[in-house]
């Protein structure tokens, strides 16, 4: 990902956090930044919490967090940082964002938590952090799928194995009647 600028050519609050750079974003916030700030320039909206879950930037994301940064601030696409480091299989953020209250059965726009998000992209290590955190393995996406039909469409069997093994059923059944194990 390409560094933008400011206004000043100076990298911004997000460039700063991708890098994982605590320093310059102690800087950059004691100079006004806003730790809630929405990225503008990027179509998901990220504010740099997000953009911390997205590059796996534990320790701006600790920093963040201890400024009092929106820990289940949204996107336009309903996405909060725990689901975008569910999404990229950033366990440590996962469990950063859980031990900051982050709201783990949050929906976004297609009523799909993290939960199912860590299952599409076969992510079983996050998979096992948010079930041990309280995530609900019968929650409903819009299509009608559990987290268990999420992994089984994709092919993440290991996701799945863990789901099972924490109580899901292979034979729920979506909206159309179609079953995770047939």
């Amino acid at each position: 990902m390409t560094q933008s600028k400011d206004k000043q050519g100076s990298p911004t609050i997000y460039d700063i956090v991708r890098a994982n750079n605590v320093k310059e974003l102690e800087l950059i916030v004691g100079h006004g930044a806003n730790v809630n700030e929405v990225d503008v320039r990027n179509e998901d909206k990220f504010t740099p919490l997000h953009w911390a879950a997205h590059s796996g930037s534990l320790e701006c994301m600790h920093w963040l967090l201890w400024q009092a940064a929106d820990v289940d601030a949204t996107t336009p696409k309903g996405w909060t940082p725990i689901h975008i480091a569910s999404i990229r299989g950033h366990d440590a953020c996962v469990q950063s964002l859980l031990n900051n209250n982050a709201n783990i059965n949050t929906r976004d726009r297609r009523n799909q938590t993290c939960l199912h998000m860590a299952c599409a992209h076969g992510n079983s290590f996050v998979v096992h952090t948010l079930l041990r955190g309280g995530a609900d393995i019968h929650h409903l996406d819009v299509n009608g799928w559990t987290p268990a039909f999420t992994a089984a469409y994709h092919g993440r069997l290991g996701c799945l194995q863990m789901l099972v093994k924490w109580g899901s059923k292979l034979d729920d059944v979506d909206n159309e009647g179609n079953t995770v194990g047939k």
